[in-house]
């Protein structure tokens, strides 16, 4: 199973960005073969506020622009989906109590919590050290 971080859908939404490119490939990848990949919804909620978001995007998208991206990747691309759920509260707060875990990489923990539980084996990143202890066999950079 494989799946995806936030920046590169934010990169393949943005034909203006240099890495554009490399993240439209993976992200047609993806749609390419949509029952090989996972997306949480921690990440498709994240990609909405980067869409409304003017400092990402020269030309940001409306709300309804937005949503229908999200709707489109979690309801109608056959791509699988994933959230956190409760079941991993506990594991999520036992390394977020560790005094030296930087709060910074909440949210990332919570996303490897998730995507590990759901048999996650690839996961693309431009952050590869931020999931580098997330227990995801394989943290790729396909844009550097």
């Amino acid at each position: 199973m494989n799946s995806l971080d936030t920046n590169l859908l934010v990169y393949a939404a943005n034909s203006a960005a240099p890495e554009h490119a490399k993240a439209l490939e993976i992200v047609n990848a993806m749609l390419a073969h949509p029952t090989e990949w996972i997306l949480a919804d921690q990440v498709l909620f994240e990609f909405y506020k980067a869409l409304r978001h003017p400092r990402i995007l020269q030309r940001p998208r409306s709300a309804a622009q937005a949503a229908a991206h999200v709707r489109f990747l979690r309801e109608q691309s056959g791509v699988l989906c994933c959230s956190c759920g409760t079941s991993l509260f506990t594991e999520v707060l036992a390394q977020l109590e560790n005094p030296r875990f930087p709060y910074q990489r909440t949210h990332d923990a919570i996303l490897g919590a998730t995507l590990c539980r759901e048999g996650v084996k690839v996961f693309y990143t431009r952050n590869e050290k931020d999931f580098a202890d997330s227990g995801i066999p394989k943290v790729i950079n396909p844009i550097d």
